[in-house]
């Protein structure tokens, strides 16, 4: 068994969070506080997010499987889709990373969560879900300024777009709860976003690939939020954009994106 029974963030109208993740949940983690934050700031460092669509997590042999991966990294917080596992709940690794975890639509399918770097557990002051494919945790980042981090797992081709319109309204809501100085939306959109349109202010230069009708759906999106696509911001080879090979190796597409609502630098804001 890879998790333990450590003080994690407290849910309202519950004292105690069982430890165990049982796939059962807590039957509220939405907008969970951590009162184990605290106030005091250290010398500042970069925040290094992520995001990865890990297929399953359903089991505890696949969590320590990806610690073990992305320990090669340099990481902070990385968003997690389709982990797959039951109920929704806040655990405490032994590794001392913390996870969250919210269920899919389905049983054991979908669901989102985050992994965050033990160094940064105290800085989590709350965890929260909108629906099964929008899942939010916000982070204090100094004393005046925090961050939200948004992930989503957006659905396939095979859902109606109607899903898809659904899913969206689902991220303008977690963007206005809890409001914070910055805000970052990351995930999985399954959706191919292209190269820039135009005179886009929202896209940049650098991405890939033609846009399909859900990157439409996409880009809509970002004008009407006023969010950049930070992906197309960074300028990399075309070998090296793609987030998704198809499972003979003939495809690759990139649908996993990350967005804010500035277009700097924000991991320079971080002061810890």
């Amino acid at each position: 068994m890879n998790i333990t029974n450590k003080p994690r963030p407290p849910v309202p109208g519950s004292s105690v969070i069982p430890g165990s993740g049982s796939g059962h949940g807590n039957g509220g983690a939405g907008g969970a506080k951590n009162l184990r934050q605290r106030s005091r700031c250290h010398k500042r460092r970069l925040l290094h997010l992520a995001t990865y669509n890990t297929r399953t997590l359903r089991t505890d042999d696949k969590i320590r499987e990806l610690e073990d991966e992305i320990d090669k990294l340099n990481w902070s917080v990385v968003g997690l889709s389709e982990v797959r596992r039951q109920g929704e709940d806040t655990i405490i690794l032994n590794s001392d990373n913390l996870f969250y975890h919210r269920e899919g639509e389905h049983l054991s399918q979908g669901g989102v969560g985050f992994l965050v770097h033990r160094s940064l557990v105290n800085n989590v002051t709350e965890f929260g879900s909108v629906s099964a494919r929008v899942a939010y945790l916000i982070l204090r980042i100094s004393k005046r300024y925090s961050l939200k981090v948004i992930q989503v797992y957006a659905p396939t081709s095979a859902h109606p777009d109607d899903e898809v319109e659904v899913m969206y309204e689902d991220v303008s809501r977690a963007m206005r709860n809890s409001k914070t100085h910055f805000t970052v939306v990351m995930g999985d959109f399954n959706a191919r976003l292209g190269a820039r349109d135009g005179d886009e202010l929202k896209v940049g230069p650098f991405g890939i690939g033609q846009r399909n009708h859900r990157g439409h759906l996409l880009a809509n999106f970002l004008e009407k939020e006023d969010f950049y696509m930070m992906n197309s911001f960074f300028k990399k080879k075309p070998q090296r954009r793609w987030t998704w090979i198809s499972p003979n190796g003939s495809v690759k597409s990139e649908i996993d994106f990350v967005r804010s609502t500035s277009n700097v630098n924000i991991t320079s804001m971080m002061s810890l």
